[in-house]
Formats: structure tokens, sequence, C-alpha cells
């Protein structure tokens, strides 16, 4: 049987490879094959690359026991790479964690990020809830929300209520902030609403603590990051609400390497 393998390498296109391993292998599932001198990790891919050369197929050696990339990840790496310019191995290469997937399984590790449910000690006031009301009316349709107000006016409890929400309903949330909003100050205010550590994501994270939130949310157990633009790309499981705080912020873009403006990009990926 034949199978497309797209891999984290600077490719437009999957490679063809053979199956004779005993488990059956669907879009999205992430395997090692035989890739030049060495063996990496690719994803199993929806659309064969055709070609009319006749050459040897290699075979996959093994199917790796992670959550699948879902159909909408699959669908947002596709229209990234073109919209974007990149080419599609590399758009893959920004979901994965130094081009491999995380197998190591962790538990107690994800108990830090287990939101709490607990009475509300924050009370809104009349603005706030005339915001939210509005953005409850929404239901869970797809919907693009400005939500503007001067500093200090409380926009982020508001969303904070909506995220609760959606939370209660088992679906994930993101909260996109600029690096430099990444403080304390924030994390502070996030503990003392949801009752557990935020699940931070930035290019100071350490690499154990970045492997701990890559696999929470493939498995759903972490239910909310806060990050920086990269975060955009992380499989999540769920995914229900995407929150681009300060969405004027030059830092969004990113212009060196792979260019994109990240605000545009979550638009997309809701």
């Amino acid at each position: 049987m034949k199978i497309p393998v797209l891999f984290p390498k600077i490719f437009d296109y999957p490679f063809t490879y053979k199956s004779e391993i005993s488990e059956s292998l669907k879009s999205g599932d992430f395997v090692k094959a035989p890739f030049g001198s060495s063996e990496i990790t690719g994803v199993v891919w929806p659309h064969e690359q055709k070609t009319e050369k006749k050459f040897k197929i290699k075979k996959i050696s093994k199917k790796i026991n992670v959550k699948k990339l879902n159909p909408s990840m699959i669908e947002f790496i596709s229209w990234f790479s073109k919209y974007n310019l990149v080419p599609l191995g590399m758009s893959l290469k920004m979901c994965l964690l130094n081009k491999n997937v995380v197998e190591k399984n962790f538990d107690k590790e994800f108990d830090k990020f287990k939101i709490k449910r607990r009475k509300n000690k924050f009370l809104l006031n009349v603005e706030q809830k005339k915001s939210l009301v509005f953005i409850r009316s929404i239901g869970n349709n797809y919907n693009v929300t400005v939500l503007e107000g001067v500093t200090g006016s409380g926009k982020t409890l508001v969303y904070f209520e909506r995220i609760k929400d959606l939370i209660q309903k088992g679906l994930q949330a993101l909260i996109l902030l600029p690096e430099i909003a990444l403080t304390n100050q924030f994390s502070r205010r996030f503990k003392e609403f949801f009752g557990a550590e935020p699940a931070i994501w930035h290019s100071g994270t350490t690499k154990k603590n970045k492997s701990i939130i890559w696999k929470g949310i493939t498995e759903g157990k972490i239910k909310i990051v806060i990050g920086a633009r990269s975060s955009l790309f992380l499989p999540f499981k769920n995914l229900g609400i995407i929150v681009v705080d300060e969405e004027h912020d030059a830092s969004y873009k990113q212009d060196e390497g792979i260019s994109y403006n990240a605000r545009d990009m979550a638009i997309t990926r809701a």
C-alpha cells in the first residue's frame, strides 16, 4: 500500500512510501521512515505527489504512538504554505519540536495546569457584561470579534470569562500575547482567575516545559496556552478560541526566516 509522507524539511511535497507494518495508517499519523542515510519523523499526508518516474519505494519503519494531526491542522499547514509561499515541509516543521514529536509520556506534570472550577470573585461592570453578552450571542459559530477599550478598562477579564465558557464545554483556548507582554503580572492574573499555572510558550521556555506543553495539548490535557506568535502552530486537539491580545502590536509580524503575520494567521487557524 502506497503512503504519502511529509517530512519537516524544505520540500514542498510528500514522499511516497509503502507500509508493511501491522497497524493501519491514516492521514495525520506520525511515522518514522528512512530518508537519505537516517531515519526521521514524518506525517502521513492526505495528498500524494504524482509522478511518471519509476523508482524503488522504501518502507515505513514504524508508526509513532502519539496523537495524530487533526484535519483542521493539516488544512491550516497547507493553507499557510500556499499563502506565505513557504515549502509545505517547512510549515510542518513549525508544528513540531526540533523536527520531532514528543513520545515521552507525562502525567503528574499536567496537574499544575489543571483549571479549577471555583466561584469567581471577579465582578464585571456594565460595559464588560455588555461585551460578554455580545460575544456569547455569537455561540460556537466562526467569528472574528474586536474588543476595543483603553488600557486598564478590563478587556482581559471579558475574554477570560468567554474562555471559561468554552473550557467547560471541553474545548481548548490559545491566548496570543506580544513577547514583551508575557509578564509575571499577566501570569498572576491568570492564576487568580483560573486557579492554575498558565502554560506559557515562547522562545525562553525550557525544552522540558515545551515537551510537556506540546504533549498536553495534543492529548487535550492542557486546556489553555498563553504564547508568543509561534504558539499558533501548536497541534491542539480541540481548539475553540484564539485571543490575539494587543493585536496592533508589531511583534506579531515575523520578518526573519519564514515571514508571516500571526494576527492574520490566527483568523484562519481559528
